[in-house]
């Protein structure tokens, strides 16, 4: 081994910088990352709007753990080097060029995330919000139609010959589903909506009561006397 310059292979960690930040980061998830606060995206050491030389994008660094911040940092702190100094308060919010600094404001979050404490449930917007509402499809009717849907608004009066009618259907033993009103009744209920219909809407609309309730007084053959007519053709 005495050959060798750098050092032992063995122990390449030890001694060789880039190999160890290589191995450091290599097995680094943007979503491990994410869920423990971390870097996940080259940022600019320097504060909004500085058009210069920035390192740090210039050489597209992700993570801040390697040769690259430390070479930076004691660059920075050299007596014979004019350098800016760092901006990482600035940053923050801190204001750090007053002559009084109070800090960032610190608005309360207890409560303010949906949260169970756990790490699989991540924080936006990273994580994934349960919604306390059925997601918008063809199955769901938005939350604000159920509310306007009983506005009288959209569809006239509710007091109307049906409304009235139905406590007397019910106590007579009929159910809704089985209760068709006769044609006078009809004509009733289109007189008491004819503030909200047109008169060419009441024409159309009697015309086809008119032919159901001949279709409904029809009689229908049994299936008996089909076959039997089918056999005799």
């Amino acid at each position: 081994m005495s050959g060798l310059i750098a050092g032992d292979p063995a122990k390449q960690w030890e001694w060789h910088e880039s190999y160890r930040d290589q191995f450091k980061n290599m097995y680094r998830t943007t979503y491990s990352d994410m869920s423990h606060g971390r870097e996940t995206y080259v940022k600019s050491d320097f504060p909004a709007g500085y058009g210069g030389h920035i390192p740090s994008i210039r050489f597209d660094v992700l993570h801040r753990n390697t040769s690259f911040d430390r070479n930076q940092a004691l660059s920075r702190t050299d007596p014979s080097r004019d350098a800016f100094p760092s901006f990482k308060a600035n940053l923050e919010g801190l204001p750090n060029y007053t002559k009084n600094p109070c800090g960032a404001k610190k608005n309360p979050t207890k409560g303010v995330v949906p949260h169970d404490g756990t790490t699989t449930m991540l924080k936006p917007p990273w994580g994934v919000m349960s919604s306390k509402r059925m997601p918008l499809n063809f199955r769901a009717v938005p939350p604000t139609m159920s509310r306007s849907s009983s506005s009288p608004l959209l569809g006239g009066s509710r007091v109307n010959a049906a409304a009235r009618g139905a406590g007397s259907i019910m106590a007579g033993g009929e159910t809704a589903q089985n209760y068709e009103p006769s044609y006078m009744q009809q004509d009733s209920m289109m007189e008491s909506t004819q503030d909200v219909t047109s008169p060419s809407n009441d024409r159309l609309k009697r015309t086809v009561h008119m032919a159901n309730e001949h279709a409904m007084a029809a009689r229908m053959p049994h299936e008996s006397e089909i076959l039997a007519e089918q056999l005799h053709q």
